[in-house]
C-alpha cells in the first residue's frame, strides 16, 4: 500500500518557529494515548470475538470489507500523520490543548475503525474443524468420547498475508488469531438429545493451527453421533462415526440378560454384544470360566456354533448368543435356587497363549482386568421342576351291574422340586360315585411316592356297557402350577345272571347229552 504523505495544516505552519522546547506534560499526554490505545484494542478484540459486533458488518462480503479496509487504512494514516504534526505544534505551544486532544481522539477513532475491519476479515476466515472423535473405555468400563478440535483458516493463508504489514496496530494477543469461547455438545442423531456429559463443554480459546480437546462421558452407547459446535456467533453440526481407540486391543462384552433362571434339564440363552475397541484385525477366542463341569455351553452366531470370532473391515459390533445347558439333577455344585456365577471372556491369541496350561477359573476379576481382556460377569439360578407321575396296575375293569371297582393308584414326584397341595379328583359319568382317600397330599419330596385308594361305584339300576372315569391331579411347585396328565379308567358293566336258572340250564344240557349217549348205545346193539 503506498505511503500517505504528511499533511501540514496551513494555518499552523507559521507558528512552528515560535516554540522550540517540548514540555514534560507532552510526554504524559503521549503515555496516556498509548495506555488508552491498548485498552481500546483489548476492548474491541473482546467485543468482536464475543460475537457482539453489529450484524450488518458480519453480513458484508469479503470484497466489500477489502475496500473498506483500504479506505480505513488511508484514513488511519492521515490521522496518524496529523497527530504527529499536532504533537510537534503542541510541544512548541503553537496549538491549544483542546486542539491537541481533538487530534488525538480522531487518531484513536480511525485506529478503532481500522482494527474492527481487520478483525472482521480474520474472523470470517477463522474456522474450527473436528479433527477426530475417538470412543474409548476406561478400566471401570465407562464409555467415553474424546473430540479433538483444530482452529484453521477457511481460505488460503496467502489471502491474509497481504495484510500482515498492517498488523502493527495489533497487540501480541490479537496477532495470535485465537478463536474464543467454543461450546461443544454431543447429540443423538435420531432425536437430537444430548448424550454426552457434561452436556456442554466450553473451550476458552484455540490459537490458529493449534488443537484443543473435549472429553465426554457417553450417556448412551452409540456408534455414531452428532457433534455440535458454537463459536463466534455461528453454529456448526456434523454427523460423526466414532473412531476406536487404537492404543488398546480389547473386545468388550455386555449382556442385558446377565442373570437368568432356568429349570434343571433345560437351557438358558444369554444375548451378548461384542464391541471392538481396537483397529486390529486379530482373531479373538471365546471362553467361559466358572461353570461346573455338569453345565455345558456353546456360542452361537446365526445358528452356527463358534469358538472364535473376527470383525470385518469397518464393523466394530457383533451379536452372539451363549447357550447354557443344565443337567437333569442337582448336586453339591448345582443347588436349587443357589446362583452359579461365571464369566465370559474374549482373548487375543497372545493372551490365550499366556494362560495356556493355567487354571483360569481361579483368576480373580482384578487379574482378568489386568489382562485387558473382554470380560462380563453372568449368573445362572437353577430352578427345580415339579412333575407328577400317576401309575395304576390295571386301568381296565369288567363288573356286573350292582358291583363296584376298588383300586390303588401310585402318585410319584418325578421332578426336582417338592410338590405341594397335590389334589386328586375324578371325572365320572352321570349318577356314578367315587371316593378318593386321601384326596389331598400336603407335600411330596422329589423321588418320593404315595398310594391313593379310589373306589368307583356305578348306580344299581344303571345300564350295561363301557364307561370311562378320569383321574385328575393338581399340584404346585415353588408356587407354580405343575402340568399333569390325566389317567383314564375304562369299566365294562355286564348284566347280572341268575344262579338257579344257570343250574337248571346246565342240568338240562347234561340230561340231553346223557340221553343222546344212551340212544346211540341202543342203536349200536341192534
Amino acid at each position: 500500500m503506498p505511503s500517505i504523505p504528511v499533511i501540514q495544516p496551513p494555518n499552523r505552519a507559521c507558528k512552528l518557529h515560535k516554540y522550540s522546547r517540548i514540555e514534560s506534560s507532552n510526554s504524559s499526554l503521549i503515555n496516556t494515548h498509548h495506555s488508552m490505545n491498548r485498552f481500546t484494542i483489548v476492548f474491541i478484540l473482546f467485543t468482536f470475538l464475543s460475537g457482539n459486533l453489529p450484524a450488518q458488518n458480519a453480513g458484508q462480503d469479503k470484497a466489500s470489507i477489502m475496500l473498506d479496509l483500504k479506505k480505513s487504512r488511508a484514513d488511519y494514516e492521515v490521522a496518524r500523520q496529523q497527530f504527529e504534526n499536532d504533537t510537534r505544534l503542541y510541544d512548541e505551544k503553537a496549538i491549544s490543548a483542546n486542539e491537541y486532544t481533538k487530534s488525538k481522539n480522531a487518531l484513536l477513532s480511525r485506529e478503532v475503525d481500522y482494527q474492527k475491519l481487520i478483525l472482521q476479515l480474520i474472523s470470517q476466515q477463522s474456522y474450527v474443524i473436528i479433527d477426530r472423535a475417538v470412543k474409548y473405555q476406561t478400566v471401570n468400563g465407562e464409555r467415553r468420547v474424546k473430540v479433538t478440535l483444530k482452529s484453521t483458516l477457511e481460505g488460503n493463508e496467502e489471502y491474509l498475508s497481504q495484510f500482515k504489514e498492517h498488523f502493527d496496530v495489533f497487540t501480541p494477543e490479537m496477532r495470535a488469531g485465537k478463536v474464543y469461547n467454543i461450546f461443544v455438545s454431543l447429540l443423538d442423531i435420531a432425536d437430537q438429545t444430548i448424550i454426552g456429559s457434561p452436556y456442554e463443554y466450553q473451550i476458552s480459546a484455540i490459537e490458529i493451527g493449534r488443537e484443543a480437546s473435549a472429553d465426554f462421558e457417553l450417556l448412551k452407547d452409540v456408534e455414531n453421533l452428532r457433534v455440535s459446535l458454537s463459536y463466534n456467533g455461528r453454529k456448526d453440526e456434523k454427523n460423526i462415526y466414532l473412531k476406536k481407540d487404537a492404543s488398546i486391543n480389547v473386545v468388550d462384552i455386555s449382556s442385558m440378560q446377565f442373570s437368568q433362571e432356568a429349570d434343571l434339564s433345560s437351557s438358558a440363552s444369554y444375548g451378548l454384544t461384542l464391541e471392538r475397541f481396537s483397529t486390529s484385525d486379530d482373531i479373538y477366542r471365546l471362553m467361559v470360566v466358572g461353570l461346573p463341569q455338569q453345565i455345558t455351553y456353546e456360542f452361537v452366531d446365526d445358528n452356527s456354533k463358534v469358538s472364535q470370532i473376527k470383525f470385518a473391515q469397518g464393523v466394530n459390533t457383533k451379536k452372539l448368543s451363549l447357550r447354557v445347558f443344565l443337567p437333569d439333577r442337582d448336586d453339591e455344585q448345582i443347588r436349587i435356587d443357589q446362583p452359579v456365577k461365571f464369566r465370559v471372556l474374549t482373548l487375543t491369541n497372545e493372551q490365550y497363549n499366556q494362560i495356556a496350561g493355567k487354571d483360569i477359573a481361579t483368576f480373580t476379576p482384578e487379574q482378568l482386568t489386568a489382562m485387558s481382556c473382554g470380560s462380563e460377569a453372568l449368573e445362572l439360578v437353577p430352578r427345580g421342576k415339579g412333575k407328577i407321575e400317576v401309575r395304576a396296575t390295571n386301568l381296565y375293569h369288567e363288573i356286573n351291574t350292582g358291583d363296584s371297582v376298588s383300586m390303588n393308584i401310585t402318585v410319584r414326584n418325578a421332578g426336582t422340586r417338592r410338590l405341594d397341595n397335590i389334589k386328586i379328583t375324578t371325572d365320572y359319568p352321570l349318577s356314578w360315585r367315587t371316593t378318593v382317600s386321601p384326596d389331598l397330599i400336603r407335600t411330596l419330596d422329589p423321588e418320593k411316592e404315595t398310594t391313593v385308594r379310589i373306589a368307583i361305584i356305578p348306580p344299581k339300576d344303571g345300564g350295561v356297557g363301557a364307561q370311562e372315569v378320569k383321574i385328575k391331579t393338581e399340584a404346585l411347585a415353588d408356587n407354580r402350577k405343575v402340568e399333569t396328565e390325566d389317567k383314564t379308567i375304562r369299566i365294562q358293566v355286564n348284566a347280572k345272571t341268575s344262579v338257579l336258572g344257570t343250574m337248571l340250564l346246565l342240568t338240562l344240557l347234561i340230561g340231553i347229552i346223557v340221553g343222546l349217549v344212551w340212544f346211540g348205545i341202543k342203536l349200536s346193539r341192534r
